[in-house]
């Protein structure tokens, strides 16, 4: 693949192609994309509004919405308290805290996190229709993951988080939309956000917050370039592929698959193929928590269970150590969470609750459990997500279980031929997550005929009524 540098001197800059996309896309994209994009709007949307009860959203919440502060926009289980730049900051923090947000396989970054909190509060910002949020959102989503697929996850290796990276490009892009900017103008903007790419991974240290605030950052990074290139602000159009630009500075020498970054734009929808996550711990971690759930409901129980080995892949991001240091570390830990599958069948909010992470049955099971990565899986990786799970029990029997593709994911074997399986499942966690996070028995339901509203919405005013805090 070539580098960044190849590039051929004539070919269009890449931020004008994605532009001139973009601009269009509200008037151009099929209805059956704008239809795709809903269930990942309705996910980010009730994850978003769930994540306004974590502990970190409160410090950011504190922090940014105060007495005398602008009240320009909603925030997601809160209502309209921010302006629209902060609230596209506070949303992104709020959809990245339960771990919960949706994920690209192959590009390996949380799109939805980002490119939604940018597109509701510059559609809001702007008075937006339902058809030009849902376009927004599914551009963001687009340039962003194409993005992320020229690099394939590269960037965990050098200590950066994708999501921060390229979310800067995708919040630019839906926050263009959203403000109806003409293609030069959203050209502009794209150079604007290259600028202001960030993300570090050291939240693996300790398991401290700083990975929630990404997201946040990248999405009020998006709503701003397109608000100074709306003025007339410049940014380069080479910012992606210059000399000085985005891919030589975070590349690193790395692959770049620059082709797949225009290939088939317009005609295939790479955003489609995001994951929705069922369970509330990183992603990579999702095949193993499968087989583990596979195995507790095929009668195997923590008690009869000697030894356990989990073979999978190298990402540089998950750990294997056998007593988490809190719950964000635990999100990120094999044993801890195929220890809570193998012992309760089951996955959710609560075992990363703090006293949870403590408790002396599961930790005792972790030290049970070996976690490493296998170079033939991780030669496959990001294309498949080889998982495999070995089980001894005290007998000595061994049972064995393998995954190529985790649950959530289009293209996992359960969803093919069952093109509404995907979007009945985000209907099904949305209405649970509100529920168990004290937004109302209906509040999912509310969420979702707002959502499924959204083509003929001459406004956002429903959906944003159905973002109020618990109780309205």
């Amino acid at each position: 693949m070539p580098s960044a540098a190849s590039a051929p001197p004539t070919a269009p800059a890449l931020a004008r192609t994605l532009a001139a996309f973009a601009s269009s896309l509200c008037a151009q994209a099929p209805d059956s994309a704008l239809l795709g994009i809903r269930p990942y709007v309705l996910d980010s949307l009730a994850v978003m509004v769930a994540g306004s009860t974590a502990d970190s959203s409160g410090a950011v919440l504190r922090s940014l919405v105060r007495p005398g502060s602008a009240r320009e926009a909603t925030i997601g289980g809160v209502g309209r308290a921010a302006s629209t730049h902060d609230a596209a900051l506070v949303n992104g923090a709020f959809a990245h805290a339960l771990e919960l947000d949706d994920d690209h396989r192959v590009a390996v970054l949380h799109p939805g996190a980002v490119v939604v909190p940018a597109a509701l509060a510059a559609c809001e910002g702007h008075g937006a229709d339902g058809r030009r949020f849902l376009a927004a959102v599914l551009g963001g989503y687009e340039v962003m993951c194409r993005l992320g697929l020229a690099m394939r996850g590269s960037p965990f290796q050098h200590g950066l988080h994708p999501t921060a990276l390229f979310g800067v490009f995708g919040a630019a892009t839906a926050a263009g939309i959203a403000m109806g900017l003409p293609e030069e103008a959203l050209c502009r903007s794209l150079g604007i956000a290259g600028t202001q790419a960030f993300g570090l991974t050291e939240w693996r240290a300790d398991g401290s917050w700083i990975k929630r605030l990404h997201p946040g950052r990248a999405a009020q990074s998006g709503v701003l370039s397109a608000s100074l290139a709306a003025e007339g602000f410049t940014g380069p159009a080479t910012i992606i592929e210059g000399p000085g630009g985005f891919f030589n500075a975070f590349a690193h020498g790395d692959p770049i698959d620059l082709d797949v970054v225009t290939r088939g734009l317009g005609s295939k929808f790479h955003a489609l193929d995001t994951a929705i996550k069922p369970y509330p711990c990183c992603r990579f971690m999702h095949g193993a928590i499968d087989l583990a759930l596979e195995a507790h409901a095929q009668g195997l129980r923590a008690a009869d269970i000697a030894h356990v080995e989990v073979r999978l892949y190298e990402t540089g991001v998950l750990t294997y150590h056998k007593t988490p240091l809190n719950s964000v570390d635990a999100q990120f830990n094999v044993p801890y969470g195929v220890a809570c599958a193998l012992l309760r069948g089951e996955l959710g909010l609560g075992d990363y609750a703090a006293e949870r992470v403590r408790d002396a049955e599961t930790l005792a099971l972790c030290q049970r459990i070996e976690a490493r990565a296998i170079d033939a899986y991780t030669a496959a990786y990001p294309d498949v997500y080889n998982v495999e799970l070995l089980l001894t029990t005290r007998q000595g029997a061994t049972h064995r279980y393998h995954s190529t593709c985790p649950s959530g994911d289009p293209q996992a074997p359960a969803y093919l031929g069952q093109p509404r399986r995907l979007a009945q499942e985000a209907e099904r966690k949305a209405a649970r997550l509100l529920a168990q996070c004290g937004f109302g028995g209906n509040r999912g339901e509310t969420l979702r005929a707002a959502v499924d509203a959204l083509p003929q919405a001459a406004g956002l005013d429903r959906l944003l009524d159905a973002l109020q805090a618990p109780g309205r």
